[in-house]
Order: C-alpha cells, then structure tokens, then sequence
C-alpha cells in the first residue's frame, strides 16, 4: 500500500505575496510504503524559492524514488484557499488534476487541522492521549458575495489510541481570526516588525526624525512570516505596566467546541482587530513585541489550563500547528503535562506527513517511522566532492579531531551529514557551526553569514549528557522545542539577552556523527544556525552546500568524510 501526502496550489500562483488569500507556503510531499515512511520534503528545498507555496512537482518526484506515479494507491491532499472555496470545485477540479498526476490513486481530500493533529499523534512516543491544533487558520469556506474566506478550523482537538486503532478528531470552527492565536501573533508581528524596519531605515538615513516621518512609504500587502524575528525582540522589550492587550470571557464554553462563545481580545474588540490593539499599545517595538509575546503566552496558558480543568486533554498530550514553534511558550506549556509531545515539523510543513500519515493509518497500516523522527529527507552517501581544495578521511573521528581544532579557533563550519532535516530547523544535518565561547562570535556569524536583524539569537547544540551542567531547567530537548536557562557564562554567543538559549540536546542514537564532532570540543556545545545563505532555504544537496560555501565567507564545509576549503 503506497500512500502520499500532498500540499501545494494546484493551479494557480501561491507565491504571489502582494494578492490576499493565495498566499499559502510550505509545500510539499511525503510517501509511505506499508506504513513505513519512506521520504519527506518541502519543496523550498528543490526549487530554492523560500516559502514556496506552489504544487510540488519536484518534491512528488524526489519522494517517490524508484516508484512512478501510477504505483500509488491513495493520494491525501490537503486543500487551501482558494481551493477549498467550494465542495463542487474542490471535487471537480482538485480531484481531477490529481487524477490525471496519479491515475490509479484514489484522492482523498483531507482537513488542514486533522494533518496537523496526524503529524504528532503518529510521531508521539506514547499510545494514547489528546491533541490539540491551534494556528492561524485551518481549512475553511468561502463567501463568494465578499470574495473573501468567512470561516475555518481554529483550536481543534482530539483524542487518540494507537493500540485500540482509535482516532476522535473534532474540527474547531469559528468566523476568520476569531479566537485565533496564530492569526493574533501573525498580525501584530508584522506591525511590530514594519514599525522597527522603519526606525532603522531612519537611523541609516541620516534624516532629523520630523523630516523622516514626512516621506510616504509604499504599504504592499506583505504575508512574509516575521513571527519569529518578534519573539528574538521581546526579550529586549520592558514591561511599561501598561493593561493587558488581551483579555478574557468569563466563562469558559461548556463545549469545547461551541467557540463562538470563547472569546478574547480588547473590551469590545475582537481578538482579530489587530489595528486596533496597535493603536492601544504604547512604547517602543521592542516593548510592542513584550507585550504581544507576554499576553499570547498568557492567553494560550490559560486556555490550556482551563480546557485542562474542564477535563478535555489527557496528561499524555499532542500539540501541532504554527503557533508550537514560539519556543518560550512551549516551555511554559511543557510542565503542565506529563508527557508533552510536539513535532518539529508542528508548522505547515508537517501537513503533508501528517496527510499521508492519516491515509496509511485509515489503510490499517501500522505507522513506522525512523528513530530520529526529524530526519526524513534523503541521505547522499555516494557523493564525490570534485573541487581541488578537498581532502578525504578515512576515520571519521580523525576529520572531527581536525574540525573541532577549528572550531575552537573560532572558524565558521559547514556541516552537511546524513538525511536531511525535515522541518524548519536545522538540526545538526544541514548547520552552519561555530564555536560559543566568545560572545562577538554572534556578531562575527550574523555580519559573516546571515545577515539577520541584531537581536535574533542564534541557537546551540550540546551533548545531552552535559545538558544539567549548562543549563537550570536540564531538558532533554532533541528538536529544539523549547528555551533553557543558561546557568554558565561559557555560552555567550548563543545566551540571548534574557539568559535563555535555544539548545538542542544530541546522543549516539539520534545523531551519531554530531556527537562524535563535540566530543573532540573543548565545551561540548556549539552554536548551530541553518545552513543557507539570507533568503534563500535550507540547503538540500551537496551541490546546493558546495554553491552556497562558495558564496559564504565562512572557512570550512565538511560533506560526508570530505573537508573543503576555499
């Protein structure tokens, strides 16, 4: 039984970030075999646009392998707008496109929300449980008299055995942005962001402030992500004593489901008018992004907690959807269960999986996934490096002897190992690496390398084993899920201002040869940043690493057994 998962426009530009509600990101595909997952990948990966939202040819083709298109049996897509405008065009010309790609498939339309909730519950390390979804916005309707979206799933949740073959899956609806979580931290990030852009593009002016603030400036419809750029700026913000941007009903619903009575947001403001909670906010960005960072943790927290206490979610628990890799929330959520699981494709790029998850899953295929349930891309073993500047090492452990050398002289590493990372991180297959020891080597990487704005942190990978020596909370955290507490001053370059890092926690199981890199190390922590120049994704191939290191004013890329230098 070969099952794929599809996400992606079908015929129209889905990368046209200017036009309201085409815009969607994260395409992609996944097959499974049986029930064994065999490959995933988005398809920013292969065409090297960042965000692509187009149909993923590249990644149907890069996932089937040795297999054709007329192999599969099922195919799960995943409808967005405007495709899912109506059930007549849904049917008559998503199916029919389909189809004519695999002609011997079945095509089975699936819900935005129920891939989110199939990507954790099938990658949870534990049987039973709930789920619950929260984003921006899941699959919805259309209203054809405005020509915009009029509804869709928001907070969605479920419950789940793997032993019993039990899924429940309950779609939590409500009016567009109402109660969204997603939709709030999306929006108000963008205010936040445009707003700190233009206080720098000022300073680089040279302009006097009442001259500056007189030049009009072209406001185009931008749905560019900027969430994570504003967690980074929060920590820089100061608590003004200002009230709550956020407030809440009263009373929680006594159906889970009856969302239209779960409201929040300004006192007669719902929560989606975002100009307006702007307007009510004072002080600088970096005060702004405090304050929309504080009250969605606050917000999400409490909703956690009195769903908790209204006795939906079980203390085995599933998150899934976008608003999962805001990292600081996750480790204020993390100690209200028992078991908490999150995967690190929790955004739009784990709806593919999750829709090819859920179809072998409904085939009465029993779930098998790899031991490192980050790592599903293609591994490229045989490559030869053809460069002249290239040395080739038997011993594996001599080559990460000679790399840790210039690590700890505080040279930037590439590093390109095994199957790719699928996800948005990069989690120690496709880094760029250097040591953290001296705090300007934050600087020296960002000027170097990324180009990024001053105040993103950038994160760490350490030998999980040390982890309690580094750090107060001492999580074991494999996907970079969630912030620690440094309780050292050996780490500044990946230390953020509030003395937190994002660390991600390695052992020999799940990356071998990282942990046979830090072993060498002086400190067994580096900081690890992805693998791309600015602009552009992750880099999927040795020939995308082989490119990009010759652009990058970084020292050295290691490929397999392979060191090169420029």
């Amino acid at each position: 039984m070969k099952v794929i998962g599809v996400y992606g426009a079908l015929d129209w530009d889905a990368n046209n970030f200017n036009k309201p509600n085409t815009y969607i990101h994260d395409a992609g595909a996944t097959l499974f075999v049986n029930g064994k997952h065999v490959r995933s990948i988005n398809e920013e990966r292969l065409t090297r646009i960042k965000d692509e939202g187009n149909y993923p040819r590249k990644s149907i083709e890069y996932v089937l392998g040795e297999y054709a298109p007329e192999d599969i049996d099922i195919v799960c897509y995943v409808p967005s707008f405007p495709e899912i405008s109506n059930e007549q065009l849904t049917d008559h010309t998503a199916k029919r496109m389909l189809r004519e790609s695999f002609p011997n498939a079945e095509v089975w339309m699936l819900s935005h929300h129920l891939c989110h909730a199939a990507s954790a519950v099938f990658t949870a390390p534990f049987n039973s449980g709930s789920f619950l979804t929260i984003d921006g916005l899941g699959s919805g309707l259309w209203d054809f008299a405005s020509g915009m979206p009029r509804g869709g799933e928001n907070n969605s949740i479920g419950y789940f055995d793997k032993k019993k073959r039990m899924f429940r899956f309950f779609r939590g609806t409500g009016d567009l942005g109402m109660n969204s979580f997603g939709e709030y931290y999306c929006n108000m990030s963008k205010y936040i962001y445009d707003e700190k852009h233009r206080e720098l593009m000022r300073r680089e002016s040279d302009l006097p402030e009442d001259v500056f603030k007189n030049i009009q400036f072209a406001q185009n419809f931008d749905v560019t992500p900027k969430e994570g750029k504003i967690m980074g700026l929060s920590a820089y913000g100061n608590d003004l004593g200002q009230e709550s941007p956020v407030c809440f009903s009263s009373e929680f619903p006594k159906s889970m489901f009856d969302i239209d009575r779960w409201e929040f947001g300004l006192p007669e403001v719902h929560f989606y008018d975002y100009e307006l909670i702007w307007n009510y906010l004072k002080g600088s960005p970096e005060d702004k992004a405090f304050y929309v960072q504080h009250w969605f943790e606050r917000a999400l927290v409490y909703f956690v907690r009195k769903a908790q206490d209204e006795g939906y979610l079980e203390e085995d628990h599933c998150f899934a959807g976008g608003c999962f890799l805001n990292i600081t929330t996750n480790t204020l959520l993390k100690p209200l269960f028992r078991n908490l699981h999150i995967p690190p494709y929790t955004n739009d790029s784990g709806i593919h999986f999750g829709a090819a998850a859920w179809g072998s899953y409904k085939m009465n295929q029993t779930i098998e996934m790899p031991t490192n349930i980050a790592l599903l891309g293609k591994s490229y073993d045989d490559f030869v490096p053809e460069e002249t500047n290239c040395e080739y090492y038997e011993d594996f452990g001599e080559l990460c002897e000679v790399v840790a050398h210039e690590l700890d002289q505080d040279k930037i590493v590439g590093w390109f190992q095994g199957r790719s990372e699928h996800g948005p991180r990069a989690l120690g297959s496709r880094s760029l690496l250097m040591s953290p020891k001296k705090a300007e080597n934050k600087d020296i990487m960002n000027a170097r390398v990324k180009k990024r704005e001053y105040w993103r942190p950038f994160a760490g990978i350490m030998l999980e084993e040390y982890v309690d020596e580094y750090f107060d909370e001492g999580m074991i955290t494999p996907y970079m899920l969630y912030s620690q507490t440094s309780i050292t001053k050996k780490l500044p370059a990946i230390d953020h201002r509030d003395r937190t890092c994002r660390i991600q926690t390695v052992n020999d199981e799940l990356n071998p040869r990282m942990c046979q890199l830090l072993r060498k190390l002086e400190v067994p922590v580096l900081m690890n940043t992805s693998f791309n120049i600015s602009g552009e994704p992750i880099v999927e191939t040795p020939e995308d690493a082989i490119a990009s290191f010759k652009k990058m004013d970084i020292d050295y890329l290691v490929i397999g057994n392979y060191l090169l230098w420029n």
